[in-house]
Order: C-alpha cells, then structure tokens, then sequence
C-alpha cells in the first residue's frame, strides 16, 4: 500500500514544485496585475476600477503589449483628477476599452491627446471601461452629465457595440444593459456587481493573472468556434472585433438597439444632437487590402455601422466615419493602426483618431468657447 501511494506523493509533490516554481518566475514578469473593478449599485451606478493606483497592464503569453496604467480619484484611466462644476469648459468622451485604452500610455490615447492639445484650458474627462456598449454608454452619459455637466460629448462607437447592448446576447455584472420591459419596450437594466472575496484571494496569485489575463485561456475556447479550421478561404470569421456573419435575426437586434440608443442618448446627456458627435470605427484591419476589403463587406460590422451612420445624422447628430481616416493614412504610410496580436488602436491609431476628431465641426465649436472663456 506504502509502496503504491508513493508514486501518487512523488507526483504530486513535482507539480506542487513546478506550480512554485513558475509563480516565483512569473512574480518578476510584467503579469498582467488586473484592472480591479469597484462596486456598481445603485450607490455607485457605473463601472470604474479601484481609484488612486497604478498597475501593469500586458497582454499575450510572451508580453508583447505592456503598459503601466494610472487610474484617478473616481477610478477612471485618466492623468487628471475629475472635479465637479470645473472653471473651464469640458469635454466627455465615452466609450469602452477603446477609450478607457489600457494598452497604450495615457499620453498616448485619445483623451491624453485631446486634454493636451490646449492644456489648462480645456478639459477632456474620458468615461469608458471594458466590454461597455451602446446601453452602457447611456449610463456613463447619464452619470457624466449629473455630475460634471459637460458642454460636448464624443461617443467612440466600436463593431461589438450593437448587439452587445441587449440582455439576450450579453449579461456582463457592472454593466446597464436593454432588456424588454412589460410594454415590450427596450429600456436599460443595470447588472449590480460586488468583488467577490474569492477573486480578491486569487488576484494576488501572478500565476494565476498570468493564466486567465495574459493568456486569455477562457475567451480563446469561447472563441474556438468562430476560428477559421475548415473554413473557406472567400470567408472571414471577425470582423470589427466581432463576428463577421449577418443573418436576419441580429442585424434586427442590432437595429433595434441603435433606434433606441439614438432616441435617449440626448436624453441622458443633457445635451442637443449638435453637441454630441459619434466617431465610428473602420473595419480594420480588412480594409488595408482590396481583397480583405471586399471580404468584409456585407459583414455584421459593415452593416451595422452603416445603419448606425445614418440613423445618426438623420437624427441630427455629427458623425466622424473613421474608415476612411484609416485608408488614407495606410495608404500613405504603410503602418497598421492596430497591435500585431490585439486589434485595439495602437498610439498610432490613437493619433490618427484624435486628429479627427480635433478637426469636427463639433471640436472646432468646443474650441471657440475656451476662447470665449480666455
């Protein structure tokens, strides 16, 4: 009996020993320490992270994007602490992890570079976290608009931001989402969440971060499907950081959270549809090639922005259509704006958005009242 547990011990004990080896390891790498979401309630309606820290963020097993991030006293990625009623005018950009962008240094993002086109006198507070979405969107214009009252907002508007708003395709906890109510109606139902204990012991584990952030062991499976094994080669899987097939069904839900996004987002601003600009992703990385090109069009993503384009300028509203922005400068320069392994704009992408939306009707409007104000 002795002698055929000993085995079993032997094992166990190696990978006990490999597992601490590989901890101690990982400790002096840039793991990945996690963004630390606080509480959303009723309290504190609106996803931000643990206020006042800084931390690592990185991505892919071999660390090929880090970056050390700050967040402020509300717990937003931003240089800048957030003050209610500020002297200036002040400017909201609202979107998801492409405004919250943790994978580019702050000066390098959109907000850092629209905060320092004309520093102290303009205000840029940025208002986006991870897996956000039109519904969420509303919240954080709801909650920038109580708080701060800004004269202008920007809306950065990304491929997986349509059907992800309704409860029937994503119920992430700390996000508002469109779910029926009684009438039939869509109206935003928000997903309380609180730390767990559990996810508190094990964060501070690098082995652990490393498996579940880094690697992204649990969204790979989740995505094995949608990978291109046995796929024809005339096909694409994602489009726009999305899946790229169109049936019936979801270009439906996708319109119908559009529709409504676009009838209350004036609403939970505070502000008229000219005060309010959309800029709308390009289909990258697909559009860099005619052929990648033709492939994505009539795609999810394809259709999706263009109904949203137009329903918003129907409604009154300034939209900045980033794709063309983004052929040119490729056309010209030859560089992607977007990481090898990640299709989050790169600083480079940043820059190029940026500059967009510096020369909108809206920015240059924005601009003239810190002149007015000077």
């Amino acid at each position: 009996m002795r002698r055929a547990s000993f085995p079993l011990i032997s094992i166990t004990i190696g990978i006990l020993l490999a597992l601490l080896t590989m901890e101690l390891v990982l400790r002096f790498l840039p793991v990945n320490e996690g963004a630390r979401p606080e509480a959303v309630d009723q309290e504190h309606p609106v996803r931000s992270l643990e206020p006042n820290r800084t931390f690592v963020w990185s991505a892919d097993w071999n660390f090929a994007i880090v970056n050390r991030v700050r967040t402020n006293n509300l717990g937003f990625v931003n240089d800048q602490d957030y003050v209610t009623d500020p002297p200036s005018p002040l400017l909201a950009l609202i979107g998801d992890s492409y405004v919250e962008a943790l994978m580019v240094p702050f000066r390098d993002s959109v907000a850092g570079r629209l905060s320092t086109r004309s520093a102290p006198a303009e205000r840029v507070y940025s208002f986006g976290t991870s897996s956000s979405a039109l519904s969420n969107y509303l919240a954080y214009a709801e909650y920038a608009s109580r708080g701060f009252h800004p004269q202008a907002m920007v809306f950065v508007i990304i491929g997986n931001d349509f059907d992800e708003s309704l409860l029937k395709y994503k119920n992430e906890p700390g996000h508002s989402y469109f779910a029926e109510d009684a009438k039939g109606d869509l109206a935003l139902r928000r997903i309380d969440y609180h730390p767990s204990l559990w996810r508190r012991i094990i964060r501070s584990s690098a082995l652990v971060r490393y498996v579940t952030l880094n690697t992204d062991l649990l969204n790979f499976m989740l995505k094995w499907q949608h990978l291109p094994f046995g796929r024809p080669s005339n096909t694409l899987a994602f489009v726009g950081n999305t899946g790229a097939q169109a049936n019936p069904a979801r270009m439906a839900d996708a319109q119908r959270a559009i529709d409504t996004f676009l009838a209350s987002v004036t609403k939970a601003a505070g502000l008229p549809p000219h005060r309010i600009l959309f800029a709308v992703d390009g289909m990258r990385p697909h559009i860099y090639g005619a052929r990648s090109s033709q492939l994505a069009a009539g795609s999810y993503f394809d259709l999706a922005r263009q109904y949203f384009m137009k329903q918003a300028r129907q409604g009154g509203f300034e939209v900045l259509d980033l794709q063309p922005r983004f052929v040119e400068h490729f056309s010209q320069h030859r560089r992607p704006l977007e990481f090898a392994t990640d299709n989050h704009w790169n600083s480079l992408g940043h820059e190029v958005v940026e500059e967009a939306i510096a020369q909108s009707t809206l920015y240059g409007w924005f601009r003239n009242l810190i002149s007015e104000g000077s």
